[in-house]
C-alpha cells in the first residue's frame, strides 16, 4: 500500500474514531472545535480519559505525527487507547494501518546511524505488533549496527595506542639526548675542577719567598682537559652507515613540482637520528613529511657522544 493510502486510511480512522469517542456531555454534542480546545494544552497519557486520547490521536494524525515525537504521537494514544479499551476494533485497524509508517522510520533511522531512535522504533513496534515481519529484520540491523559501531570504537582506541607507540622513540630519543648531555657537562665540569685543584697545588709546591713575574701577555692560557659539551657536540658529523632516500610525493609528482627541504637533527650516541626539525622548505608544505621521514631512517657511526647536523634533500623529477 503507497505512503498516501496508508495515510489516508489513518485519518479516515481517526475521524471513525473521534466521532464514535465524542457521545454528549452535559447533554451536548463537542464539536471538532470544542475537542481541539480540550487537547490544546499536553497532559500525560495517564490523566487522559478515552474520549482525550480518541481525540489527542485524531490531532496527532492530522499533524502527521503519527510515530514522533516520543510520547506525543498517534500511535502512542492508539496505544494507550488499546491498553484502556482492549477489543476496540476501531483502535487495532488504526494501529495496523499506521504499522508501515514506524517500519519505514525504524528503516531510515537505521540507515541514518542513529541507533537510540532505532531502538524506540523497535520497541514502539513490537508493543503494536509482537508478531510484526519487519521485527526480525529490524533487529538484525540493528545488532549489526552496533557491532560495527563497537569494532570501530575499538579501531580508533587501537590507532591512539599505535600512534603513542610510533611517537614513543622520539620522546625515548629526547630523554636520551637530555640525560646525555647532562652526563657530559657534569664530566667537564668536574675534569675542570680537577685540573684547577692539580694547578694549585702544583703552585704551592714550588712557591718562593720572592715575588713571581708578571705573567706576559703572550703566556697561553691553561686549557681544561676536558672540553666543554657545546665543543664536542659542534665536532664534524660521524661517518654515514645508512643512507635513505625521500620518497617522491605522488601529489608532487603528478603535479610535476620539485623542491628542496633543510631537516636540522641531532646524531644520538648510538648512531641513530633523534628529533628531527624543519628549517625550510621550497616550496612549504609539499615535500616536508617525506623529508622527515627520510632524515629519521638515517644510520651514523656510534661514537658514544651527540652530534649537531643538518641535511638538504633536493626534489627533482626523473628525467626521461
Amino acid at each position: 500500500m503507497r505512503r498516501g493510502a496508508v495515510f489516508g486510511a489513518a485519518l479516515g480512522l481517526a475521524a471513525l474514531l473521534g466521532g464514535c469517542g465524542s457521545g454528549e456531555r452535559n447533554g451536548k454534542a463537542q464539536t471538532g472545535a470544542e475537542l481541539d480546545a480540550a487537547v490544546a494544552l499536553p497532559a500525560p497519557l495517564v490523566e487522559l480519559d478515552s474520549e482525550g486520547l480518541r481525540a489527542r490521536a485524531s490531532q496527532a494524525l492530522r499533524e502527521q505525527r503519527i510515530h514522533t515525537p516520543a510520547g506525543d504521537s498517534a500511535v502512542d494514544y492508539y496505544l494507550a487507547l488499546r491498553d484502556r479499551e482492549a477489543g476496540q476494533i476501531d483502535v487495532i485497524g488504526a494501529l495496523s494501518e499506521l504499522q508501515p509508517y514506524v517500519v519505514i522510520a525504524g528503516e531510515q533511522a537505521l540507515l541514518d546511524d542513529d541507533l537510540a531512535e532505532t531502538q524506540r522504533l523497535l520497541e514502539l513496534l513490537a508493543r503494536m505488533d509482537p508478531q510484526a515481519p519487519a521485527l526480525p529484520r529490524l533487529r538484525e540491523g540493528l545488532r549489526r549496527a552496533e557491532l560495527a559501531r563497537r569494532q570501530q570504537d575499538r579501531d580508533e582506541t587501537q590507532r591512539l595506542i599505535a600512534e603513542r607507540v610510533q611517537t614513543a622513540p622520539a620522546r625515548r630519543d629526547a630523554a636520551l639526548l637530555s640525560t646525555a648531555a647532562l652526563k657530559a657537562e657534569a664530566a667537564a665540569s668536574a675534569s675542570a675542577a680537577d685540573a684547577a685543584a692539580q694547578r694549585a697545588s702544583a703552585i704551592a709546591a714550588t712557591a718562593a719567598p720572592a715575588v713571581a713575574p708578571p705573567a706576559s701577555a703572550s703566556t697561553p692560557a691553561a686549557v681544561p682537559a676536558t672540553a666543554p659539551l657545546a665543543a664536542r657536540v659542534s665536532r664534524a658529523a660521524p661517518r654515514l652507515l645508512a643512507d635513505a632516500s625521500p620518497r617522491y610525493p605522488l601529489s608532487a609528482l603528478n603535479r610535476k613540482i620539485e623542491g628542496s627541504v633543510e631537516v636540522s637533527f641531532t646524531i644520538l650516541p648510538d648512531g641513530r637520528v633523534g628529533a628531527p626539525r624543519l628549517v625550510s622548505a621550497q616550496p612549504a608544505g609539499v615535500f616536508d613529511e617525506a623529508a622527515l621521514a627520510a632524515v629519521s631512517r638515517l644510520r651514523f657511526e656510534a661514537t658514544g657522544e651527540a652530534h649537531s647536523a643538518r641535511r638538504t634533500l633536493n626534489f627533482k623529477l626523473p628525467t626521461r
